[in-house]
């Protein structure tokens, strides 16, 4: 099982509904992944990185992950959940 965790960018420019986004993410990773939200000095395997727009090029360097998978519109869902799956 992966341990993800996922941070939310600011929202300023959403294009898509981020929060229906996690949890179709969520539901379709649920045999492989458990998320959480990002604890201090915590290591996880995926850091799932919900964006509302292109414009924001922050990856959150602070939280440690082994991979960072980056959705930036409605487009990307399933690519975010086909490259988590491959891991």
């Amino acid at each position: 099982m992966l341990h993800c965790t996922v941070k939310f960018c600011g929202g300023c420019n959403p294009r898509y509904d981020r929060g229906k986004a996690y949890q179709q993410i969520r539901s379709a990773l649920a045999d492989c992944a458990e998320f959480s939200l990002p604890v201090d000095g915590q290591q996880y395997d995926v850091l799932l990185i919900l964006r509302g727009c292109t414009g924001c090029p922050y990856l959150y360097e602070e939280i440690e992950a082994a991979h960072r998978v980056v959705c930036v519109c409605a487009e990307d869902i399933e690519s975010c959940i086909q490259s988590i799956k491959s891991l």
